[in-house]
């Protein structure tokens, strides 16, 4: 809501300012979750409830097309079914928003920004990805050392990967130059187990990737 908020100080008309204006109402829908992560960003997020990933995502949209702006488009590809979680809902928000706002500063406009979902298993792949300038080998290293500085947000990759890290997860950046760059969070489902819910939190089928995608991840991705 605050992001919104700050982005009508450019006095917005028309489609773009109907955007916003229902961007600030679904986020003061979500009881201001969002807003507190943004003034709490130092410190961990709140209590980890149940949803379903893909719902929660659509929900987003309106807020991260205002994000966006009207030369990006936002494209949500989720999986087949549903896809139950167990996190903090307001640090989810600020990660997605933290990701979409800088593929937004990495597109040459107009540009487009892919959300998708995969289930692998017990987990879920969670994309971001988009078609800008994106990134040589050298510039992701670097960006990936720069992850304690705050963005435009005021979050900056570092909450991202504290995120991922609290949710038994795993962050992994690929890059390549004018083909734009990809960030995927693979995160566990919550998987129930004789009537009682657990997390799928073993690290080792994480990623099951044909020995092509392997050969592919180990020349071009770095994990965080």
């Amino acid at each position: 809501m605050a992001s919104a908020r700050h982005m009508l100080d450019d006095r917005p008309t028309g489609d773009r300012r109907t955007l916003l204006l229902d961007a600030i109402e679904d986020a003061a829908l979500r009881g201001g979750r969002l807003t507190s992560a943004m003034l709490g960003q130092g410190r961990s997020g709140g209590a980890a409830t149940r949803f379903d990933l893909n719902e929660h995502l659509a929900g987003l949209g309106s807020l991260m097309r205002a994000r966006a702006g009207r030369h990006v488009e936002i494209r949500f590809e989720p999986a087949v079914g549903s896809l139950p979680v167990k996190l903090d809902p307001a640090d989810l928000d600020a990660v997605i928003l933290e990701l979409v706002s800088n593929a937004c500063a990495a597109l040459v406009r107009p540009g487009v920004i892919r959300i998708r979902t995969r289930r692998l298993g017990g987990r879920v792949r969670l994309i971001v990805a988009d078609n800008g300038r994106g990134m040589s080998a050298a510039e992701l290293h670097a960006a990936l050392h720069r992850f304690e500085q705050p963005s435009v947000n005021g979050f900056g990759l570092g909450r991202v990967r504290h995120f991922v890290e609290n949710a038994h997860g795993r962050l992994r950046f690929r890059s390549s130059e004018n083909r734009g760059s990809v960030a995927s969070l693979n995160l566990p489902l919550v998987l129930k187990v004789a009537g009682a819910e657990t997390a799928a939190t073993a690290p080792a089928r994480w990623n099951r990737m044909t020995r092509k995608e392997i050969r592919h991840e180990k020349r071009q991705s770095i994990t965080a």
